[in-house]
């Protein structure tokens, strides 16, 4: 399967942004998707893929595979941004409770207000301002936009320009003990920190046994002091969870994979090894 490096990606939507804008000006403007209301900024890569439906977590969506949609379920959305995946979760799941986690006030005001454009789905989505972590430390920044305008702060592979936080810090434990009921899926895009979170939740994680959707992004964790061998042990030894690939089949090369991709990032499903049969026919 051939992959772009987010690289790539931006300079592609770049393009795509400067035509869209020219002949529809740069104006904020409330957009529908699959009967969904964005407020979007075509200046802006999510946003602008959000417009042309683009989404590169398309196949999240199978859990319905292994979740009933006609039964109530906790569903977490970690590093949530502006609801390009909370929101569709709210709709599809629409008995269910979503947790939707964003640490950046940039983002979170803008899922607040796409929020707001559902009422539907509202009651039903619970935001959280807060940041993720098993360390206490306060995180003043993190990269939530993938500005199309301008070049400054941009991290030098992802191109995510740093936004500020609101300096709130839990572990995943915490928060999701506070809700009190069964957690049944968890999704996290966090550009990095993937093993803080999971180490934040690893009680509530080896608890409840949940599904887990992550982006995995070797290229990232050297900057954060850690090593994509380094989280493939704490997956696999400590949570004692499978890696399985975005079609639900097994994936037994991880280590390999981890190495060869570069300054790209692939999403995978994480299952707990008692729950691996279950993805055998689906």
């Amino acid at each position: 399967m051939f992959y772009l490096s987010t690289n790539s990606k931006i300079f592609i939507a770049n393009i795509i942004s400067k035509i869209l804008i020219l002949f529809l000006g740069h104006k904020k403007r409330i957009i529908s998707r699959n009967n969904i209301k964005y407020e979007i900024d075509l200046n802006e890569a999510i946003d602008l893929g959000i417009f042309l439906g683009i989404k590169n977590e398309r196949k999240l969506y199978k859990i319905k595979s292994f979740l009933s949609t006609k039964n109530k379920h906790v569903l977490v959305d970690i590093g949530s941004n502006i609801g390009s995946i909370t929101l569709p979760l709210a709709k599809l799941f629409n008995l269910s409770t979503i947790i939707s986690i964003e640490p950046t006030n940039f983002a979170f005001l803008k899922l607040k207000k796409n929020l707001k454009l559902n009422p539907k789905l509202e009651k039903r989505v619970k935001l959280f301002n807060i940041f993720v972590s098993d360390q206490r430390k306060k995180v003043e920044f993190v990269h939530s936009s993938w500005s199309l305008k301008t070049k400054e702060n941009r991290h030098k592979v992802h191109l995510g320009a740093l936004k500020k936080t609101s300096h709130k810090t839990k572990t995943l434990t915490e928060l999701l003990n506070k809700i009190g009921k069964k957690i049944d899926f968890i999704k996290i895009d966090v550009d990095g920190y993937e093993i803080n979170v999971l180490r934040s939740g690893k009680k509530i994680i080896k608890k409840y046994k949940p599904l887990i959707y992550f982006e995995f992004a070797p290229y990232l964790y050297k900057e954060f002091g850690y090593s994509s061998e380094i989280l493939i042990d704490f997956i696999k030894q400590e949570l004692k969870y499978t890696f399985l690939n975005e079609n639900f089949d097994e994936v037994k090369n991880i280590d390999e994979i981890g190495k060869k991709l570069n300054d790209r990032s692939v999403n995978f499903f994480l299952t707990h090894k008692t729950n691996l049969s279950k993805f055998k026919n689906l």
